[in-house]
């Protein structure tokens, strides 16, 4: 049954294997201030679940910015995806990837003439979403993209606060008040032929998020009921959460099964496009860092370690930071048994906010010990800070012999 099909986690046991292994086999990599471990079998499995659930010709253009290795980058295209890219910086990623210009799509809302030209001559066929009506002036002249209009559907889909994209106040998107204008504008340039919506990240709440789909889809059929074919692509972009707490990732058939009841004609009359990242990255990736100093004379003590802001600025940073299960392991790699204690968790960064726990209830860590940091595939590594100057982390891919896991 394809309700029974299980997207694989890493638990802490994994884990450990994972790092027992790594040091026995590259025993240089113990004595790094801390690692970051991306696994290609998580990635794999992710991939393969989108494109399941999908249609076979849907271009699945994984966001650029959630994360950036650019291993990661030519393996999503080597399996037959495609790549989103928010800046011109990232759009040259993609190419250096491998990524056909035809599954690249450029979503920045503050593209330049520069930009817009550099796309139109040397990335031909490529899919450009207009962020406003100031920038589709800028694209009259243009030839050979595939321009599609975003719009915001002004409605709240249960993501948290500066995740939400679709209030009456965002940058994003033409608002959907508009309406009459946005379809008056893709009537009047033959190379528009797209519709982009993308409501928010982490959103929580499904049929919103459907509905929010909904009223775009509904545009684009009134503008194909006077120009048949005329919208050719629907990009639904990404914002399904990735589960960061325990349990089972849910996987997308439901959300797929209520687009088809609200959207019929969405899945066999459309070039379908999706810009999925934190659900495609958030599992794949774990850090450890080194315990430097345990600091026992405050309450909670103070545990010093390589991870903090550096690699976790949203988390530092966001009022609605994402969970991460956290654990201490030993030198060695094994997890620890002895009793638990109450801790802070410090990183290495010169100033007072840098903490990536507070309160936490971990086994007694020790210098030299190691803190593991889960799920942070997503928004970590390619959001990584140079305050104080610290030297970027270093990157291992893991890939088992038997799959997943």
């Amino acid at each position: 049954m394809k309700e029974q099909v299980i997207l694989y986690r890493h638990s802490k046991e994994d884990i450990s294997r994972i790092i027992q292994d790594i040091f026995r086999n590259h025993p240089d990599q113990s004595k790094e201030k801390a690692l970051y471990v991306y696994s290609m079998d998580l990635l794999q499995n992710r991939l393969e679940h989108i494109s399941e659930v999908f249609p076979k010709s849907t271009i699945h253009a994984i966001a650029i910015k959630t994360n950036a290795l650019p291993e990661v980058l030519q393996h999503i295209v080597s399996e037959g995806h495609g790549l989103e890219a928010a800046s011109i910086e990232e759009v040259r990623l993609a190419i250096q990837a491998g990524c056909p210009s035809e599954r690249i799509v450029f979503d920045s809302p503050a593209k330049t003439r520069e930009e817009i030209e550099e796309c139109d001559t040397l990335y031909k066929g490529m899919y450009l979403n207009v962020n406003s009506f100031q920038e589709l002036k800028r694209l009259e002249t243009s030839k050979d993209l595939r321009i599609g209009l975003r719009v915001n559907p002004l409605l709240d889909v249960g993501a948290p606060g500066i995740y939400n994209v679709s209030n009456s106040n965002s940058k994003f998107g033409i608002p959907i008040h508009l309406q009459d204008q946005i379809i008056q504008s893709a009537f009047s340039m033959n190379h528009i032929c797209g519709l982009h919506v993308h409501a928010g990240s982490e959103i929580g709440n499904t049929d919103q998020h459907v509905e929010a789909i909904g009223r775009v889809y509904d545009i684009a059929e009134t503008i194909n009921a006077k120009q048949k074919g005329k919208i050719e692509f629907f990009d639904l972009g990404g914002g399904i959460p990735a589960r960061m707490k325990e349990g089972i990732q849910p996987t997308l058939f439901g959300f797929v099964d209520a687009l088809k009841k609200r959207c019929p004609k969405l899945f066999s009359d459309y070039q379908l496009i999706t810009e999925y990242g934190r659900l495609v990255h958030a599992h794949n990736a774990f850090a450890i860092g080194r315990v430097e100093y345990v600091l026992d004379y405050y309450n909670p003590q103070i545990i010093i370690t390589h991870l903090g802001a550096n690699l976790f600025l949203r988390e530092i940073y966001s009022a609605t930071a994402p969970y991460h299960a956290i654990h201490i392991l030993d030198e060695n790699g094994k997890l620890k048994s002895n009793p638990e204690e109450l801790y802070d968790i410090g990183g290495p960064l010169c100033f007072s906010g840098d903490f990536i726990g507070r309160k936490i209830q971990l086994n007694q860590a020790d210098e030299n010990n190691w803190i593991v940091v889960s799920d942070c595939g997503a928004n970590t590594i390619s959001m990584w800070s140079e305050h104080c100057s610290r030297e970027k982390i270093k990157v291992i891919y893991h890939q088992s012999k038997k799959g997943n896991g």
